[in-house]
């Protein structure tokens, strides 16, 4: 029991220990708004696309492709839980319609990415990743290998359109406006991703129109290409980076002539490209979480004093249900998968996995939805509390207690 309890707050230490230096940089003026920006764009075009093509492209199989249903069932399990237990919750403490949807959103859209890979990758290396084995022969590399893919596959669901927030961003004095702007603005909540991300696809979308405008053609030709131009940047807009990166890693470990190029360890490929991409992909985490600290020291300077009483209640309502409510429906829910789902599904024997979903359906409020309520103007001083609380007082004890409990739930089940 004691090593469970040291195992769990050593994962939840090692994530904060990196938070808590990204907030020094940022008191220090390392990193500002700016660099913050910059660096968390450089992240998304770059190292995280390492990161997930590496940790896919180097297990994925067909066998696998196809064992990793659960994982999308897992989330619109999670997801139904969060707009369930807002519609239950919300009339018992009589929220107005106006904060209705600030609720729903915050409860609704959790972190998926950057602190549940920082934890179950501290996880899969401390003392507890023995606990986590899936069978005699497996290692701890093996684990955090297998849980990286599990929950990167879950960060690539993030990118897909989920909830329509029509009017999150409404106000009583301009419904339309705050409308639209909320509705240009869901799309950065679902991939969890931010406006320069945003700015990035539309240059890219124009450089590829640019590219395949640039070759002659009859007027038949023109109307083809035009056609498939179309398509091109329809596809471009849902897509992004990681996305391509994860489809570019599916091709090369579905084509075993790729895979046994870029992951035999005699092929020249291996020891210079595979390599340097593995080696790029483990700087994601850090960055991500450094950039995390930066936020959250830029939320407090410009959190203000003068929260009314009137928002109070939806604040302490969003927290209550994302970090309370949420984990005593997630724990049950994984544990009766890993009780009775063996015969649909071989990952209900996998400990690494029943934690990763534990984690996942635990995590505070997206952070990025900071960004959504600046840009329609709404909502800006009750987000940054609700984030500023959930992180900054909040996330330690509730992490490492649902950590604690999910390891466990899975001592139990082995």
């Amino acid at each position: 029991m004691l090593e469970l309890i040291i195992s769990a707050v050593q994962a939840i230490m090692q994530v904060m220990a990196i938070v808590f230096l990204g907030v020094i940089l940022s008191m220090k003026g390392y990193i500002d708004n700016d660099k913050q920006k910059w660096l968390s764009q450089l992240n998304l075009v770059f190292f995280t696309p390492c990161l997930l093509f590496s940790n896919i492209a180097s297990v994925i199989s067909y066998e696998r492709l196809l064992a990793f249903w659960p994982i999308p069932a897992f989330y619109i399990v999670f997801t139904a839980i969060s707009w369930i237990l807002c519609h239950s919750v919300i009339p018992m403490f009589g929220i107005d319609k106006y904060y209705k949807r600030f609720v729903l959103a915050c409860v609704m859209f959790s972190n998926a990415n950057s602190l549940p890979v920082a934890i179950i990758s501290s996880l899969a290396v401390s003392e507890a990743g023995k606990t986590l084995y899936w069978n005699s022969d497996d290692t701890q590399e093996m684990v955090s290998a297998r849980t990286e893919d599990d929950q990167d596959t879950i960060a690539i669901d993030d990118y897909s359109p989920s909830f329509p927030v029509t009017d999150y961003g409404s106000n009583r004095n301009n419904n339309d406006t705050s409308r639209r702007s909320s509705s240009a603005t869901v799309s950065e909540v679902d991939c969890n991703t931010n406006e320069d991300s945003f700015k990035c696809s539309v240059s890219d979308i124009r450089d590829t129109t640019a590219l395949l405008t640039s070759f002659p053609q009859d007027d038949k030709e023109k109307k083809e290409y035009g056609r498939f131009i179309n398509i091109l940047v329809t596809i471009n807009t849902y897509m992004s980076p990681p996305l391509y990166a994860a489809l570019l890693a599916l091709c090369v470990g579905l084509f075993p002539p790729l895979k046994h190029l870029m992951y035999d360890e005699d092929s020249f490929f291996y020891a210079s490209i595979t390599k340097a991409i593995e080696s790029c992909g483990k700087a994601s985490v850090p960055i991500v979480l450094v950039c995390l600290g930066a936020q959250l020291k830029s939320i407090r300077d410009t959190q203000q004093t003068n929260t009314t009483q009137k928002s109070k209640k939806p604040i302490t309502l969003s927290i209550f249900i994302r970090m309370f409510l949420t984990p005593l429906c997630v724990l049950p829910i994984v544990f009766l998968f890993a009780k009775f789902g063996q015969s649909w599904s071989e990952l209900a024997n996998d400990p690494m996995f029943l934690v990763s979903m534990i984690v996942v359906g635990c995590t505070p409020t997206a952070i990025n939805l900071s960004q959504i309520t600046q840009v329609s103007g709404a909502f800006e001083e009750e987000m940054l509390n609700v984030l500023f609380w959930s992180y900054g007082m909040i996330c330690i004890p509730v992490c490492t207690l649902v950590v604690f409990l999910a390891l466990i739930l899975v001592g139990h089940l082995n």
